[in-house]
């Protein structure tokens, strides 16, 4: 578990036993190279997540959860003009056409990833404060789960430590958590501060016009209730009920997730949206969709 100025967090390669299996399993359910940074807070509380993730890993190997992720990917581009290509002044800094497919692919593996995590922190979210996180009243049952295995094509991510950054992308970092008001950069910045300059044009010309206006915030809170509709459609519960949770936690640690949660499933939002303008940034208003 990592301290200091770095949100404690229990990181993957600090992982064992049966966090580590919670992870893996997490990252191959789900097609994604990383684990989320709220599933990474969560870890110091408990059982929490293992048993969180066994609840909803059967939901999330379902055909249905990559539809709504698809469909929420969709719904988290702004309206308004498209952001403006951050290409020719990175060529101005001498960032080429190696470093942009690097970025892409990247921003691929986020972009395929948040809308999933948007969905898992919602169903954690809701069925930590009591409310349904599928299974309902409708009776319909689980989908034959899809093959647990990575996406296509989608290479490892490399997440920059804060506490090892030079001054350039520490501080680039700050603006990162200070534009949104987060307690922390979150994984995607920290994939993105591999390549400083690219991080640098889309917080000035990509993202800082655009993060907290009234546009931002009306996508981002018909995102949370399009997540929220799809969660109580699930076939199953996806979340620990209150009960459950403190089947696995103490009172103090279940009230320490609870507001977590509520603090992530903002957090989640903004990084969802602000990927896929970035990937819009560089391949125009179709790239989110892929």
């Amino acid at each position: 578990m990592s301290a200091g100025p770095k949100f404690p967090q229990v990181e993957y390669a600090d992982s064992t036993g049966a966090l580590r299996r919670c992870y893996d399993d997490m990252q191959s359910v789900l097609g994604v190279p990383w684990v989320m940074f709220a599933a990474r807070s969560l870890a110091v509380f408990g059982g929490f997540v293992p048993a969180a993730w066994q609840a909803a890993a059967p939901v999330f190997a379902t055909e249905q959860v990559a539809r709504a992720a698809d469909e929420l990917r969709g719904l988290a581009v702004l309206p308004g003009a498209a952001p403006p290509d951050p290409r020719p002044r990175l060529a101005q800094l001498g960032f080429g056409d190696a470093g942009v497919a690097e970025v892409r692919t990247a921003l691929d593996a986020l972009n395929h990833g948040n809308a999933r995590y948007l969905l898992l922190i919602t169903a954690w979210c809701e069925g930590v404060q009591g409310r349904s996180s599928g299974g309902g009243t409708s009776g319909a049952a689980l989908a034959p789960a899809r093959p647990a295995a990575p996406a296509a094509g989608m290479a490892p991510l490399h997440l920059v430590d804060p506490r090892d950054a030079d001054e350039r992308v520490t501080g680039l970092l700050t603006r990162v958590t200070d534009l949104h008001l987060h307690h922390g950069p979150s994984s995607d910045f920290r994939v993105l501060a591999r390549w400083p300059d690219f991080l640098e044009v889309a917080l000035d010309d990509v993202l800082g016009p655009v993060v907290r206006t009234a546009p931002y915030e009306t996508t981002a809170l018909a995102l949370l209730d399009r997540a929220r509709a799809h969660v109580r459609s699930f076939p199953a519960p996806a979340g620990l009920s209150p009960g459950q949770a403190l089947a696995v936690c103490t009172e103090a640690e279940v009230a320490a997730v609870t507001g977590l949660l509520f603090l992530f499933q903002r957090f989640i939002l903004d990084v969802t949206i602000d990927m896929v303008r970035c990937a819009q940034a560089l391949d125009g208003p179709s790239s989110p969709l892929r």
